[in-house]
């Protein structure tokens, strides 16, 4: 019995592990279950998760195998303007611009409907007509059988991309345009931003006369020509340093040593922080027009010295013939003048005496007739006998030294326009001058504004000096006309009652064949940019209507040509100026 009944137990004991066996396999089972819920659920999430990610980021559309659109994102409706009840159930032939190529979208198709996925961009057309560009990536959905089911299009907005291209290509055709033009039409080089030539265009080599290879790698110093300063080439080097466009015109040497000139612009081009990197000049050929300038301003030079020496010979004859008519009318007046101041002057001697007579016989009558009769004594009384007797000899004094002043005047005059002695003649320096002070004594004496000039004379023991005496009287009154003029303006400017305004006149002997004579004033003085050009034909620093500007030109002429002198002026401003006339004693005729 035992046996049968441990084989009994042992039998009980299979079905019970047979139980825990089926129970074990059906907890395994519902642990795989929920395990699965739990993986998918997960799944899901994920899925979830990265649709959100590329509805936030993406422009998404989700179509059936025969292109139906089945979903469609808010970016998808906001790019296209259209709204998703307009767009699902249709195809994307509602947003087609008409831009691609139908074989476009059937390589597209034949790609997807493969299996396989599709990239490409895609210019779209929205609802109100504008464009829009898409970066397009489309991927096939499969059932079991490996047969797209769907397709999921995911996109992104490239819009602003492509219109840069679009214009990147553009500028770079309307650069490669303007690159040919300027090829064509003027010499280009461009260098790096120590100089260093890195290309050259045709025309460069044309002018230049050098190859390519001969430029590129050199700098701009092989054609340098010497003729500007380094202060130019500086000048320029630091404006395109500092990223500034330089222009200027540029003198080259060429191959065969000529010289070429061109209008030159020189562009920095700059990198991302704004420094130069490299540098585009830009030249045009102007040698023909700088040889016409150089020409036509060569004539312009001489035609103006032209005028000037004809302006010049024109005024010297006018003041020749002004000089020549003052002569002619100094030597008549003189003649008109000198007779009957000569009898004047005779008959005053003799009026002179006949009155000392007559008054001496009126004092006898006095003396001898203290008691005059009434009517001799009333009519004395009303003739104011006294004070007759005692004027009488001072009137006849004050005509004789009337007359002699008129003498003396006329023979200043007649010193001064020295008619008779045109030609080369030996003459008194001393003497011209002061017949020159006579004649300028009304400018010297006081005016409104100023008192007298005080003329200091310092003459040295001169001997006779061969010159053209009226010529050179001419000179020396223009001379002292400026400085009185000088010394009027000096106290029209400023009060000077403290100062006595002088001309100080110094004669000597400079050398055993020279005199010199120093005119100096205590003027206004000038700078050093009027003393510069005070000898020039024209010149004036006065006022309108105060100078012909041609005084100092003339004197200048008379004493450096006609006498082969010198004429000097020293000055500054505020503190007067000095002429320095040098001569020399003996002066050959043909000078």
């Amino acid at each position: 019995m035992f046996p049968e009944f441990q084989h009994q137990e042992l039998q009980s004991c299979c079905q019970q592990g047979d139980r825990l066996m089926v129970d074990l396999q059906k907890t395994q089972q519902e642990l795989k279950e929920t395990q699965g819920k739990l993986s998918l659920k997960k799944s899901l999430k994920e899925i979830a998760d990265i649709k959100f990610a590329l509805d936030q980021s993406s422009i998404v559309a989700v179509t059936n195998h025969q292109g139906i659109i089945e979903y469609v994102n808010d970016k998808f409706c906001q790019i296209s303007q259209y709204q998703p009840e307009e767009l699902i159930g249709k195809t994307h032939r509602i947003i087609n611009s008409g831009y691609h190529s139908p074989e476009f979208f059937q390589q597209m198709w034949l790609t997807i409907s493969q299996g396989r996925v599709w990239k490409g961009e895609v210019k779209n057309l929205a609802k109100d007509g504008t464009y829009y560009w898409v970066d397009t990536t489309i991927v096939p959905l499969l059932d079991e059988q490996g047969k797209p089911q769907q397709y999921v299009a995911i996109r992104n907005d490239i819009t602003a991309r492509k219109q840069a291209e679009i214009t990147l290509k553009q500028s770079l055709k309307e650069i490669a345009d303007i690159k040919f033009a300027l090829d064509q039409s003027s010499i280009v080089a461009v260098t790096n931003h120590q100089g260093i030539i890195e290309y050259v265009n045709d025309k460069f080599c044309q002018i230049s006369q050098y190859q390519p290879e001969e430029l590129i790698g050199k700098t701009h110093r092989i054609i340098n020509s010497g003729y500007h300063s380094p202060e130019f080439f500086q000048q320029m080097w630091l404006t395109i340093s500092q990223g500034r466009v330089w222009k200027g015109e540029v003198k080259n040497l060429a191959k065969d040593g000529t010289h070429y000139w061109v209008d030159t612009t020189i562009v920095p081009l700059l990198d991302e922080q704004g420094k130069p990197q490299q540098y585009v000049a830009i030249r045009n050929d102007i040698t023909a027009r700088k040889q016409a300038e150089a020409e036509l301003s060569k004539q312009a030079k001489e035609l103006e010295q032209a005028l000037k020496q004809l302006q010049l010979t024109q005024l010297q004859l006018i003041q020749s013939e002004k000089m020549s008519s003052l002569g002619q009318l100094v030597a008549g007046v003189a003649h008109e003048i000198n007779n009957p101041v000569n009898f004047i002057s005779a008959n005053l001697k003799h009026a002179c005496q006949y009155t000392q007579n007559l008054l001496k016989m009126i004092h006898l009558y006095q003396n001898y007739y203290p008691e005059p009769a009434l009517e001799i004594a009333e009519e004395a009384e009303h003739l104011d006998l006294e004070f007759l007797l005692a004027d009488l000899p001072k009137l006849y004094s004050s005509m004789t030294l009337g007359a002699a002043r008129i003498s003396k005047i006329v023979t200043s005059l007649r010193t001064f326009s020295r008619l008779d002695e045109s030609d080369l003649k030996a003459g008194d320096i001393h003497e011209g001058i002061d017949s020159t002070l006579m004649i300028l004594e009304h400018r010297l004496k006081s005016q409104q504004n100023r008192p007298d000039i005080l003329v200091i004379r310092e003459y040295g023991n001169l001997p006779l000096v061969e010159c053209y005496a009226a010529q050179l009287n001419q000179a020396l009154m223009n001379i002292l006309i400026n400085a009185i003029d000088a010394l009027e303006e000096k106290y029209e400017q400023e009060n000077y009652q403290q100062v006595t305004p002088t001309i100080h006149i110094c004669t000597e002997i400079s050398s055993y064949k020279q005199i010199t004579i120093r005119i100096k004033d205590n003027g206004v003085g000038m700078s050093d940019e009027v003393r510069q050009k005070i000898f020039d034909p024209f010149y004036t620093s006065k006022p309108v209507g105060k100078g012909t500007g041609m005084g100092l030109s003339i004197s200048y002429q008379i004493i450096t040509n006609r006498h082969g002198g010198s004429l000097e002026c020293i000055s500054s401003l505020g503190k007067g100026a000095e002429f320095i006339i040098a001569i020399p004693i003996h002066l050959m005729k043909n000078t």
